[in-house]
């Protein structure tokens, strides 16, 4: 027994040393090399090699970020996002720097190393790389922006509305990289007028639409409920005519009811059709609900019409208008 043990002691301290010696990280890990005029470098690590690399390209972002907190931090730097000037007084006032990064192309990998299942990533950038592709983003974007608001002209406003209306994103993509710009390169002043533009009228749109609800006899809790569905997207709704009606929402109800098995079984078959000023269709659709009670038809249409709603909850409020997509 104990010449047993004698032979395992050996082992069992080769075993530790070689564990000691595989947790060590790479030397260019723990003393990573220095940003200069050219490059801009950072290091990462990850369960896999994917998640190093994205470690470290994580780190090219903060570093950027290091900058623009440093160079927006004592003074208000003013940037020509549009004719206007844009007014930073702090970059995260705009901008969440932790959640706001650039995947950028071009990053080269000039380090890869494998410690006891821990991956490690040393990456590097060129700087006039870095710079021209922030350049490329927001000339890009600014022409979409400009795509976008000549669309306007030539659709009907809901539809266009429906499918900018999440503009606000290109104002902070734009944002991102002006303030990243502004910081690496101070001499360089892209603008983008549009994106502001984009933004400003989308909001401007939404503020002029409202609809009016035409319901058929059956439809009154329905059209109620859409009321509801409309207002939580900050659309304004009335049941009146009025000058200011930029669509008209029709409900036509065919109610069925019948008995089957002494349960009291309502189905309300439900034709909508979206009505432009002009009287086009410019969305339509069919919904079919039921509901059922052992005591009346009374209680079987109430659930109908919760039914109705539910499906409007499940398939989204434009969908469900027959808008595809939104």
């Amino acid at each position: 027994m104990k010449q047993c043990r004698n032979k395992l002691l050996p082992l069992l301290l080769l075993s530790m040393l070689t564990a000691c010696q595989s947790t060590r990280n790479p030397e260019w890990y723990d003393q990573p090399q220095v940003n200069n005029t050219e490059y801009i470098y950072s290091v990462g690590e990850g369960r896999n090699l994917n998640q190093a690399k994205k470690s470290a390209l994580n780190n090219i972002n903060a570093t950027l970020w290091t900058q623009v907190d440093s160079d927006f931090s004592s003074k208000e730097s003013n940037t020509n996002i549009n004719d206007k000037s844009y007014t930073y007084g702090s970059v995260n006032n705009n901008v969440n720097a932790k959640t706001s990064s650039v995947t950028f192309s071009g990053v080269e990998y000039t380090n890869i190393d494998n410690q006891n299942d821990i991956y490690f990533a040393q990456a590097r950038i060129k700087k006039d790389v870095i710079i021209k592709q922030l350049k490329s983003d927001i000339s890009n974007v600014n022409k979409k922006s400009k795509m976008l608001l000549d669309e306007l002209k030539h659709q009907d406003p809901l539809s266009w509305w429906l499918m900018n209306r999440e503009a606000s994103s290109n104002l902070e993509y734009v944002n991102v990289r002006t303030a990243m710009l502004g910081a690496m390169s101070p001499k360089d002043d892209v603008s983008a007028p549009y994106v502001l533009e984009l933004t400003e009228q989308v909001s401007k749109i939404k503020s002029q639409l409202l609809i009016k609800i035409q319901p058929s006899k059956h439809d009154k809790k329905g059209a109620q409920y859409l009321v509801e569905k409309l207002s939580a997207q900050g659309i304004n709704t009335t049941f009146k005519n009025n000058n200011s009606v930029s669509h008209t929402l029709k409900l036509t109800t065919e109610l069925r009811q019948s008995i089957m098995m002494s349960a009291y079984i309502s189905t309300k078959i439900t034709s909508l059709k979206l009505l432009n000023k002009k009287g086009n269709v410019i969305a339509s659709n069919e919904m079919i609900s039921t509901g059922n009670s052992m005591s009346n038809y009374r209680i079987s249409k109430e659930g109908a019409d919760r039914n109705f709603s539910a499906q409007m909850d499940e398939h989204g409020i434009w969908p469900s208008l027959g808008f595809n997509g939104s």
